[in-house]
């Protein structure tokens, strides 16, 4: 007598071969892409503030021809001290910082404790200072810090105000504005360090020189960004020798 297949006779026939050929390695192969993919979708969209800078960023630099650098012709001059000189320099607004070549402005926040809770709140309002730190027109160490990204959900325009730091080249200029004085800085060094490392809280030699830092890579807590700057403008032999360095035995918190 002949065995009449059922219908759930053809579900085990078909279904077991079809996952019999399932190669496993395929099947985890293709998990982990998806992984992968979803995991990318994600950190761009909570980042999309700084990625959308960077994207900008690239196509001015890829496609638009662009003005030279004003304040870097102005620094390159012999004649940096000259009153005729220092007119040319852009009219930026009183406690604020303004990176040409990268088109950054934002406000500074000075003498900022280091405490996480402080630090993050007053980050929502632009870059910070450190207090502990020197303050322009002082000899020593002016020590600004600023977001590269932050999450979508903080309110502020100032979420990604160091996203670009990284495109910042020795020689660059960097104007800050403080207490209606400008103050303009040669970058001299741009170097990624760990989060420990509190070295860069100090000044070389009593020098006076700006240090901005930032996390990278952009939207990650891993390593800090660090561009270091000597003033040029004014002649810093003038700025006021406090004889005391950082006072700070940490790297600000709060920052991403």
């Amino acid at each position: 007598m002949k065995h009449q297949l059922t219908e759930k006779d053809l579900e085990q026939i078909f279904i077991a071969s079809r996952f019999k050929k399932r190669n496993p390695l395929v099947v985890f192969l293709k998990f982990l892409a998806l992984f992968v993919l979803f995991f990318i979708v994600i950190f761009v969209a909570l980042n999309f503030s700084a990625y959308k800078q960077k994207l900008a960023y690239w196509y001015r630099d890829e496609f638009s021809s662009g003005n030279s650098n004003s304040i870097s012709s102005i620094i390159s001059t012999s004649d940096i001290q000259t009153l005729t000189v220092q007119s040319k320099i852009p009219n930026i607004s009183d406690n604020s910082i303004y990176i040409e070549s990268i088109g950054i402005k934002a406000p500074i926040t000075f003498r900022v404790s280091n405490d996480e809770k402080i630090v993050s709140e007053n980050l929502k309002n632009g870059v910070i200072h450190l207090e502990g730190t020197s303050l322009p027109g002082e000899a020593g160490n002016v020590f600004i810090t600023g977001h590269s990204s932050n999450y979508p959900w903080v309110k502020s325009d100032y979420n990604s105000a160091f996203a670009l730091l990284n495109k910042v080249v020795v020689g660059n200029a960097i104007l800050i504005k403080f207490q209606n004085q400008n103050y303009v800085y040669r970058v001299s060094d741009i170097f990624i360090t760990s989060p420990s490392d509190v070295s860069v809280l100090k000044s070389k030699n009593g020098q006076s020189i700006l240090t901005l830092m930032t996390c990278s890579p952009v939207g990650t807590n891993l390593k800090r960004l660090i561009v270091v700057a000597d003033q040029i403008l004014p002649n810093p032999v003038y700025n006021k020798v406090l004889g005391i360095d950082s006072n700070n035995k940490n790297l600000p918190e709060g920052v991403r």
